[in-house]
């Protein structure tokens, strides 16, 4: 790591002297395509930042007007976590579930009601905040850093999960 911290604006400046290809003009147009790929790559993510923080605000702030205890922290760690596609957001779901129904109930939802009541509302929380991320928030934020439009980021998360199979095909 120290190596890498130290070294990394030389690298970053020659790594192109290391491709494996005589000095040509394929050689050229090979690293052209691999500095592209990698500003898109590196624009992908920091999107998908900016739609991670957004769905964890937004749940946070769901868990917490509905009363759910440790929902703010529940919130937090979707932030982070939500760069993993799925799976952020089931890890972060199952322990506000396992939450929701220990607690029984909150200001909002009364403890004399069915045990299921809260647990249900909390996962309802996450399936409207997942829903406008799916339809609106991804695909215009990460759209426009990647310079697609937001129609085309949707098609395609649908086709390649289609085509590929679930969670790798969407992540491609």
């Amino acid at each position: 790591l120290y190596y890498f911290l130290t070294e990394s604006p030389r690298i970053a400046e020659s790594w192109s002297h290391y491709v494996p290809l005589r000095a040509s003009d394929f050689k050229n147009e090979v690293v052209d395509t691999l500095e592209e790929i990698n500003r898109y790559l590196i624009a992908f993510f920091r999107g998908q930042l900016v739609v991670s923080l957004i769905n964890g605000i937004a749940t946070g702030i769901g868990l917490v007007i509905v009363g759910l205890k440790f929902g703010w922290l529940i919130g937090l760690s979707l932030c982070l976590l939500g760069m993993i596609p799925y799976l952020g957001i089931v890890i972060c779901w199952v322990p506000a579930v396992i939450i929701a129904s220990v607690q029984g109930g909150s200001y909002l939802i009364p403890a004399s009601s069915p045990w299921w009541v809260f647990p249900l509302v909390v996962t309802g929380i996450f399936g409207v905040v997942q829903q406008i991320d799916g339809l609106f928030i991804t695909p215009k934020i990460v759209g426009e850093s990647v310079g697609l439009h937001p129609m085309t980021v949707i098609v395609a998360v649908f086709a390649w999960s289609l085509i590929m199979g679930g969670l790798l095909g969407a992540i491609l």
